[in-house]
């Protein structure tokens, strides 16, 4: 942990760092700890060389810490290629003053030593090589070296025992060609795994991105859970209304079959007094008074029916005209229901799309897993991403199949709602052609009425000639009883139409509790899709 903390003080800036390629991220921090690590070896051994009073080998130490020194200032001033080419530089020199310079005796050994020092040097430049042509200057550069040591350094050798000299250089050119060769074979290889994963990271990546946006695209799909709640809070509203619209018709029935009661009493009365009035005229001189009253209250009763028939036929309109409001809030309704299943449609599209993703992703993830397979120890780490887009994957498509599962629900709500909604609407048609029929009927009773009030009046007129015409008015009388018939028939039915209609309200409360239970199951149902938006939402987190 302090290495790498180390390392990291002597990093470029962020923004110039997080532009750089992986493979380049990554070695920055071995560019840094080598020449770190060549800093101080190159400094204890200068300062063992000045103890000896090697001067001059101590001096040239120094002059090589100016390279690592130098490598380290260009990393931290971003210009990590060409400090990597100082470093390789560095090494360079170095392993020329080791050939040239080192300690010499004329043995087998040397070359040996010399070969092995080459080949160190070039791991420690593939370890700084920030480019392949590094590896290749690197590479010819101590090719030259081994040459000319060959022919400067080791003619001793030669002049000692020339056979197993130039064998031992053979064996020795050998090892640091197959060194170099190896190096960058390796480095190919290398730079081809670095490829081949991020090719697929950039493809996964890719895939994830689609996978997020589909699921974010589906997440507000199902925000549709807060409209229907919308919907259900404006229905229920809609049933308060009806709520109070069927109390206002119970009521009014009521009070209109109380009064139908009170005409039907009066009419029987009227009756009566006709037949008095028929009695009376037969014996004039002591019927005139009682006739004359009868006649007054037969008027102020004909008043009071025909203000209440004009009473009950505005209450009646008023009615008729509250449950065309209420047939078009049915309509308004059912618009809002096909307007929620519309919806729900487009969720399940996009719920096909995810599972469309979810399929195609969990064969991106089988396909990086066999080719982290194939890569062997380099590829466990992609696996290991692989098998979690895999997860998932199946996670996804499990979600997508339980959002399928609540569409389909909702789906058969709305429709077993609209059903419902459908049949209140036609009986609150019906209600309303009955109640346009009753006030038919009363305008007709209003009718017979102002007959009965003109027939009344010609009786009062009548009465100063009653001893004279004594004839026509028992036939007048006769046709007042016939008209209170005729008004007897009309209450008949009046009573008839307000049982019906009170039937009617007591249908429509049975439809006002099953739209209220269908309200209910929309909002629990709505619920539960804000339940599952929330669940997808954290999943994305």
């Amino acid at each position: 942990m302090s290495d790498f903390s180390i390392n990291k003080k002597f990093y470029p800036p962020k923004d110039y760092f997080r532009n750089l390629p992986i493979r380049e991220q990554e070695q920055l921090s071995l560019l840094i700890g080598s020449n770190l690590v060549f800093l101080l070896l190159f400094a204890f051994f200068g300062v063992v060389l000045f103890v000896f009073k090697y001067l001059v080998i101590g001096i040239g130490s120094l002059f090589i810490l100016a390279f690592f020194i130098s490598s380290l200032f260009l990393i931290k001033k971003s210009h990590i290629h060409f400090a990597a080419w100082v470093t390789t530089s560095a090494i360079l020199i170095v392993s020329a003053i080791e050939c040239y310079g080192g300690p010499f005796s004329v043995s087998n050994f040397l070359p040996y030593r010399d070969c092995c020092f080459l080949c160190v040097m070039s791991v420690c430049n593939y370890v700084i090589s920030m480019r392949r042509k590094q590896l290749y200057v690197f590479f010819g550069i101590a090719v030259l070296i081994w040459i000319a040591t060959n022919a400067l350094r080791y003619q001793p050798l030669f002049q000692a025992n020339p056979s197993t000299a130039a064998m031992n250089i053979i064996v020795c050119s050998l090892g640091i060609i197959t060194t170099n060769l190896c190096i960058l074979l390796f480095d190919k290889f290398t730079n081809h795994v670095i490829t081949r994963a991020e090719e697929n990271e950039n493809r996964s990546s890719l895939a994830l991105s689609k996978i997020s946006n589909v699921i974010m695209e589906t997440a507000e799909g199902l925000n549709i859970g807060q409209q229907l709640s919308a919907s259900t809070a404006k229905a229920a509203s809609s049933v308060e209304e009806i709520g109070e619209l069927y109390d206002y018709i119970n009521t009014e029935t009521t009070t209109l079959s109380t009064e139908a009661v009170t005409i039907k009493d009066s009419s029987f009365q009227i009756n009566d007094k006709a037949d008095q009035m028929k009695k009376s005229v037969q014996s004039q001189s002591n019927a005139i008074t009682s006739t004359s009253a009868a006649l007054n209250e037969m008027s102020a009763s004909l008043s009071n029916i025909s203000s209440i028939a004009n009473d009950q036929r505005a209450g009646m309109n008023t009615l008729v005209n509250n449950l065309d409001s209420q047939m078009k809030l049915l309509h308004d309704l059912v618009t809002d229901m096909m307007k929620v299943k519309e919806s729900s449609d487009k969720v399940s599209t996009f719920v096909e799309a995810v599972n469309k993703i979810s399929a195609q992703t969990g064969l991106l993830a089988m396909n990086a897993s066999i080719e982290a397979a194939h890569a062997g120890t380099l590829g466990k780490g992609f696996s290991v991403i692989a098998q979690e887009i895999r997860k998932l994957s199946e996670e996804t498509t499990k979600n997508a199949q339980k959002i399928t599962d609540t569409l389909e629900e909702n789906e058969a709500i709305v429709n077993a709602t609209s059903e419902s909604v459908m049949t209140f609407s036609e009986y609150t048609k019906t209600i309303t052609e009955e109640l346009r029929k009753t006030i038919r009927v009363m305008e007709e009773i209003l009718a017979g009425v102002s007959e009965i009030d003109t027939g009344t009046r010609d009786v009062m007129n009548a009465l100063t000639q009653i001893v004279d015409d004594a004839n026509v008015n028992t036939q007048l009388a006769e046709g007042v009883a016939g008209e209170i018939i005729q008004q007897n028939s009309a209450l008949q039915n009046i009573s008839n139409g307000t049982e019906q209609l009170q039937q009617k309200v007591s249908s429509l409360e049975g439809l006002l509790s099953n739209i209220r239970d269908a309200i209910q199951e929309i909002d629990s149902n709505a619920s539960a899709n804000e339940i599952v938006a929330a669940k997808i939402s954290g999943a994305l987190c």
